[in-house]
């Protein structure tokens, strides 16, 4: 078949972009002809495929999602592909994967906490209807023949939400090289990580991720200020580190919540600390949370991540019911002080994340796409 995969930007660097890496492997190697359909793309000649630029304005981000999903539109029709695998919210699909998940329910879980006017100001955000538009669009096409969630919750939201029929609804759970983590190194990176930022034998909490508010870091921080034990925090990723760092001050723990920033090797964070705390408002399946759990570590988190289906209580980590409760964050973190409790839940961790691989998920994913039809091959 020709298949077209739909990417906004196509580069060789990113999590989503190594999927597409893997996934284009796949479809060739199952003997299908592939093209990327994008505006913009960073690869070299040998990429193996054919590209198809989509033009779109960029003044506004609002007009670019929008201008991209309708000139999408065109170079499909023009092109007459025999399937559509589209990773963006399109307007032409025949398999859509709903990696960013559910975007009403992420508007619901980003308005938790706020002030009637910053509600009104979220919901008549340009960019957030044109999100809405689109995905109700995409969502309730007759023509679409699958979606692809990466977890439960997200599957339940988009069936609950837009009356999508279950059996349209894949689960295929996002996957890690196999090869991502050499745990053999945990004790070299704890000592690395010891000389480096002065610790001894305090626990040593960890959270990763980008988009600070969205994935919890206020209440993360609001938690940690409640804790008792010796610890230390380190906050590693892209977000607003002057704000933070003036929140962990007023707190009293200036000393006690270390901000990196983002790092080049994040994996001597994953291998030399002892828990990974995640209080997220929205994930659909954080990607951050499997790694964690693939160098061993229990993690703390909300069931608004899709990783938390993963997660057995006090066997491999703990789910607390309500992301802005940092009393109840607490708790769970104070559970993980004792280091006997940490080894077998480390052990669990590592169990678990082991069994989601790239390959895996690369696997269920053609079983996918072999099962769909296009509505022109149906005829």
């Amino acid at each position: 078949m020709r298949i077209a995969i739909v990417r906004y930007k196509y580069t060789p660097f990113g999590g989503a972009e190594r999927y597409m890496a893997r996934l284009i492997d796949g479809l060739r190697t199952a003997g299908h002809e592939v093209h990327i359909v994008a505006a913009a793309w960073d690869v070299g000649d040998d990429a193996g495929v054919t590209l198809h630029r989509v033009p779109v304005i960029t003044i506004f981000s609002w007009l670019r999602a929008l201008t991209f999903a309708l000139n999408c539109r065109k170079v499909l029709a023009r092109e007459r592909f025999d399937l559509v695998f589209s990773l963006e919210r399109t307007l032409r699909q025949d398999i859509y994967r709903a990696g960013d998940g559910c975007h009403r329910r992420w508007l619901i879980q980003k308005v938790l906490g706020k002030s009637l006017l910053s509600r009104w100001a979220t919901y008549l955000n340009p960019l957030h209807r044109t999100y809405l538009y689109l995905e109700h669009r995409l969502f309730t096409d007759p023509g679409i023949g699958a979606v692809i969630a990466n977890s439960l919750f997200v599957k339940r939201d988009i069936i609950d939400m837009y009356g999508v029929a279950p059996e349209k609804v894949f689960v295929v759970r996002n996957g890690l090289d196999s090869s991502a983590f050499d745990n053999s190194r945990r004790g070299e990176c704890r000592e690395q990580l010891a000389g480096e930022y002065g610790l001894s034998d305090e626990l040593r909490l960890l959270y990763v991720g980008s988009g600070f508010e969205r994935k919890g870091v206020p209440a993360l921080i609001r938690a940690a200020a409640r804790l008792t034990m010796p610890f230390r925090l380190f906050v590693v990723g892209k977000g607003d580190l002057k704000r933070y760092r003036r929140m962990a001050r007023r707190l009293g723990m200036g000393d006690r919540v270390i901000f990196t920033g983002p790092v080049r090797d994040v994996s001597r964070f994953y291998l030399g600390c002892d828990a990974f705390v995640f209080p997220t408002l929205y994930d659909p399946f954080s990607n951050a949370t499997l790694e964690a759990m693939a160098a061993g570590l229990p993690v703390v988190t909300t069931p608004f991540n899709g990783v938390s289906e993963l997660i057995e209580e006090g066997i491999n980590g703990y789910v607390v019911a309500d992301p802005l409760d940092d009393g109840a964050i607490a708790a769970a973190i104070g559970r993980l002080a004792a280091p006997d409790a940490r080894a077998s839940m480390s052990d669990a961790s590592f169990r678990t994340a082991r069994q989601f691989t790239m390959e895996r998920n690369i696997s269920e994913t053609l079983d996918v796409v072999a099962a769909v039809r296009s509505p022109r091959q149906r005829h």
